[in-house]
């Protein structure tokens, strides 16, 4: 008999003895004796069927107890996570944007499915409002956009308000939005605002549209991340992994943060991350880990006919127990090798960016040890993650050289000259050396642009800029200042030195011979220098003495260097 068919024979004999007690009057001591018996005994296990469910229950009680409480500590850590590169990515947004423009201010909103508001995230100044409704026709516009969309203050009055409050608004302010999207649906915004439209370039438009798509391609990046992996531990880990992601590391830094997170989740002999190489035909091994063996000459191979290139010539994953049983025909690396092979089982798949295959992980074991259907889903997110953070990468690359660059020549522009600047003085003040400011200006350029269009002043432009850098050193700081002026910060320099580059500049550029369009042309520019720390160990002033001393070889007729001595500006010999 077992446990429950017994209990329930207990119970039933329990209350039938009961009953007889109660509503019986037995005369016989005997049997009375009997029944209180079964009655006392009926109790008894009662009592020890509660006592016995309280245990279990309490022992299931605290055992879910303590599952919740460690699947609410996982799911808490994954959360507080993902909040932190969420919170990174604003940051980073936030300061991109700052960088952009130091006036600019910028607001980051997100749909409330409740309320159907979009929700403030995030902002760099109290202006933005905490919600803003759907229907704004602001938020509407952006929406509509697939691209960034400008919004000025004095077209859309009521709808400003509703974003930034009524203040006394001047007219001139605009506002650039950009739409945050999930599963190609709108569910964010990012919001720059500008005191002047004037200040908003379309640079700072495509900008604007690659942050947004940052913010996208990582919401889209969590949520693969909950659906293709198992177990919080494996999420906590990709987790870590992409909170400590900066787009200001170098692509070895990023490789190699995803080499330690590819050895946490796999056994294997030899790790490979290759990338494809402009012909489409070869690929460079960017990162090598395990052992070390048949390596091709200078890292490359050909992705045709090697067991390495087939995850490029095939586009798909690659995984075999012995490969060279279904692939007798390939060598690793060097097409043609025959000899036997030291590796076994393989796990390989391509990692694209933006729909193209930028290159491979490629994992190899000495043993014949197949690699299971789980570990294909979490490579394949590995390489998702791969190819995001490489994209990523060279977008900020892209982001940050249109921040600190002159759009038309490519040299520094202004405010970066300004922190380069502060920063060569701060490394000459600490190693004892001098430094020379050179301020250039072309003579007369302003008839080119009125005789000849700007079109040929842009090309003027371009080519003094492009003397400039071939007649300085890498080390030298070159900037176009504003305008037709430029300016140059030369290390390491003693003033007598310097003035020989200054010279041979102002002599290459009169002796270049001008021609576009069939118009030729002669130029000449005007430079002053000063040197730090003899002259000043302030920039103010090195750039305001420097300045001072080209408008006097301005005065002189240009063409020439004025020097910055003890106080006074002395004109060295001009070319003619």
């Amino acid at each position: 008999m077992d446990n429950l068919s017994r209990s329930t024979a207990i119970f039933i004999g329990f209350c039938l003895a009961v009953l007889l007690l109660v509503f019986l009057q037995v005369e016989d001591q005997t049997v009375s004796f009997i029944i209180k018996g079964i009655v006392i005994g009926g109790l008894a296990w009662i009592i020890y069927l509660y006592y016995q469910y309280l245990g279990e229950a309490g022992q299931n009680g605290s055992h879910s107890q303590q599952d919740d409480l460690e699947n609410l500590t996982d799911l808490h850590s994954q959360y507080t996570i993902a909040q932190t590169h969420y919170a990174s990515l604003q940051e980073l947004i936030f300061s991109m944007v700052k960088a952009m423009n130091n006036e600019f201010e910028v607001g980051m909103y997100m749909i409330n499915p409740t309320s159907q508001n979009f929700d403030l995230q995030n902002g760099t100044v109290a202006d933005f409002e905490k919600t803003v409704s759907l229907n704004n026709t602001i938020v509407k516009k952006c929406i509509d956009h697939k691209t960034a969309a400008t919004c000025h203050q004095k077209d859309y009055l009521d709808a400003w308000q509703e974003i930034f409050g009524n203040q006394n608004w001047r007219g001139s302010e605009c506002v650039v939005g950009q739409t945050l999207s999930f599963k190609d649906k709108p569910v964010g915004l990012i919001l720059v605002k500008s005191d002047h439209f004037s200040d908003i370039n379309p640079k700072d438009q495509v900008i604007i549209e690659y942050l947004g798509d940052m913010v996208s391609l990582s919401m889209e990046e969590l949520d693969s991340l909950e659906k293709s992996v198992a177990g919080n531990d494996n999420k906590l880990r990709i987790l870590d992994l992409i909170n400590e992601l900066s787009f200001k590391q170098d692509e070895p830094m990023i490789l190699n943060k995803f080499r330690h997170l590819i050895r946490s989740f796999f056994n294997y002999d030899c790790l490979t991350i290759s990338s494809l190489n402009e012909t489409n035909l070869k690929a460079s091994i960017k990162l090598l880990d395990g052992i070390q063996t048949d390596l091709p000459q200078e890292n490359e191979f050909n992705i045709h006919g090697t067991l390495h290139g087939l995850p490029y010539s095939e586009n798909k994953i690659i995984n075999e127990l012995n490969w060279a049983e279904k692939y007798s025909n390939l060598a690793r690396f060097k097409a043609g090798d025959t000899h036997d092979p030291e590796f076994k089982s393989i796990l390989g798949i391509p990692v694209f960016i933006e729909d193209e295959i930028w290159g491979c992980i490629m994992i190899e074991r000495s043993q014949p040890i197949r690699f299971t259907k789980d570990d294909e889903k979490i490579i394949t997110l590995v390489a998702r993650i791969l190819g995001a953070a490489i994209l990523w990468l060279n977008e900020y690359k892209k982001i940050y050289q249109d921040a600190i660059r002159d759009g038309l020549t490519g040299l520094l522009n202004h405010k970066t000259f300004m922190e380069r600047a502060l920063e060569e003085i701060e490394r000459a003040r600490r190693f004892q050396h001098h430094l020379v400011f050179l301020m250039y200006d072309l003579d007369k350029f302003k008839r080119v642009n009125d005789t000849l269009g700007h079109p040929y002043g842009d090309y003027v432009i371009k080519t003094t800029a492009q003397i400039m850098k071939d007649n300085v050193r890498t080390i030298d700081v070159v900037a176009r200042y504003g305008g037709e002026e430029f300016a140059i910060v030369l290390v390491n320099t003693t003033q007598e030195m310097a003035l020989i580059v200054a010279q041979r500049i102002v002599d290459t550029i009169a002796n270049h011979q001008f021609s576009m369009g069939g118009d030729d042309i002669k130029m000449t520019i005007s430079s002053g220098l000063c040197e730090y720390p003899n002259d000043s160990d302030q920039l103010s002033n090195l750039i305001e003495f420097a300045d001072q001393c080209l408008y006097e070889t301005k005065k002189g007729g240009g063409n020439g260097v004025t020097v910055y001595r003890d106080g006074k500006k002395i004109s060295d010999d001009k070319t003619t």
